[in-house]
């Protein structure tokens, strides 16, 4: 995997992260990874599930729009209720 990084990106070290958000967004995404190897063994569902959150994150930071939150947005400015 770190040889097809490399091949894509055309450099070795990783691009540094100065802001907190896409910080935010990487941990996110490695932690996610972290807790889904061990799974893989025993509960693949659950390993399933952190590979798609860390998925998710990485879309976020790199501009994808997820359906959730496109919902959010248009949702979030109504008061349910009123």
């Amino acid at each position: 995997m770190a040889a097809r990084v490399v091949e894509a990106l055309g450099r070795e070290e990783a691009p540094a992260l100065t802001r907190a958000r896409h910080r935010r967004l990487v941990e996110e995404a490695r932690s996610a990874l972290e807790r889904a190897i061990p799974a893989l063994v025993l509960r693949p569902e659950l390993a399933a599930e952190d590979v798609r959150l860390a998925a998710a994150a990485l879309g976020r930071l790199t501009g994808r729009i997820d359906v959730e939150d496109l919902l959010d947005e248009i949702f979030s400015g109504f008061c349910i209720g009123k």
